[in-house]
């Protein structure tokens, strides 16, 4: 089994690197965001916790975490962002580690965009997909939807291109087409099982 950890800011294209992992590499993927959601769904862990800790103001009328809200109040106010990634971070990675352990895939690639000291490595080693910013920028908008400068704002409070770069082991360049890509993943996995 080989166990890799893929990240990279917000538009960086992660999201096609882990398609073209999954569809041409048989690989199970793992994406520390939807863990996230599942431990912050009405009645788990994570969810009783952040309701105990935050109270219930960032709560939909049914009960459920409603998103942009909690999300305005990270971005708003640094405390509450670490309150959240304290309680949700180890959670997140006890959950993956589990998964990984019960897994019977020749391999795993977890995926995540927040790099920091609170990463749990339960990988052998870690990807960067790095895209310049304007790129970044650019798929955002056609994406999703953001403004340059909502777009500006996410990615000035992710980790800086020498932060990932002094964590990470390889680096898929994703500022060209889907083929630049698709011979890059082969070039790193051509000999590897």
């Amino acid at each position: 089994m080989r166990v890799i950890g893929l990240t990279g800011g917000v538009g960086a294209g992660k999201s096609m690197v882990l398609s073209i992992l999954k569809k041409e590499y048989g690989a199970e993927v793992i994406k520390a965001d939807e863990v996230a959601h599942q431990l912050m769904e009405p009645g788990k862990e994570g969810y009783l916790a952040l309701t105990k800790a935050l109270g219930k103001g960032f709560l939909n009328p049914d009960g459920t975490i409603d998103r942009k809200a909690l999300a305005a109040c990270i971005f708003q106010d640094d405390r509450v962002r670490e309150t959240v990634d304290d309680i949700i971070h180890p959670m997140v990675w006890k959950t993956i580690r589990h998964k990984i352990s019960a897994s019977q895939a020749g391999l795993i690639v977890v995926e995540f965009a927040i790099m920091n000291e609170k990463t749990d490595e339960a990988w052998e080693e870690m990807w960067y997909v790095r895209t310049s910013k304007e790129n970044r920028i650019r798929r955002l908008a056609e994406n999703r939807g953001y403004t340059r400068e909502h777009s500006e704002r996410i990615i000035a409070s992710q980790a800086s291109e020498s932060e990932f770069l002094s964590r990470c082991t390889r680096v898929i360049e994703n500022d060209g087409s889907m083929e630049e890509v698709r011979g890059q993943l082969a070039e790193i996995l051509k000999n590897r099982a």
